[in-house]
């Protein structure tokens, strides 16, 4: 007799919930979402000191010489911390997907949202 035979939600009805607490893939999707959250900021701080300083009207009439190009070495960290938080979204999205089993399992919004300003920004650097 399976468990989806016996009356009751306590007896392994439709209501039966057999998992005892969050598996270790469940754990992970926290772990993950961290992770790439934290390259993203690291990216963030890369750009920072990577992008050409900005040209204001006191520049101007100060004269003062600026630099009007993103700085190549930093440029380069700057690609590869994206392109990390790009594939760790990925990776959980995946995860994610291939998990949802339950009504009460959700999709991650916050690695869609990072996903997509990950991606967004790598294009803007990358055109």
């Amino acid at each position: 007799m399976t468990a989806y035979n016996k009356a009751g939600p306590d007896k392994g009805g439709p209501d039966f919930e057999r998992r005892e607490g969050p598996d270790l893939l469940r754990r992970a999707f926290k772990y993950v979402a961290i992770i790439a959250w934290l390259l993203f900021f690291a990216a963030l701080v890369v750009s920072h000191y990577a992008r050409p300083e900005m040209d204001s009207g006191l520049v101007r009439y100060l004269g003062l010489d600026i630099r009007d190009y993103w700085r190549p070495r930093l440029t380069f960290w700057l690609v590869y911390l994206l392109w990390g938080s790009v594939v760790v979204s990925m990776v959980s999205l995946v995860l994610n997907r291939m998990r949802l089993k339950r009504r009460s399992d959700h999709l991650h919004f916050n690695i869609i949202l990072l996903l997509l300003s990950a991606s967004g920004m790598l294009f803007y650097i990358l055109r």
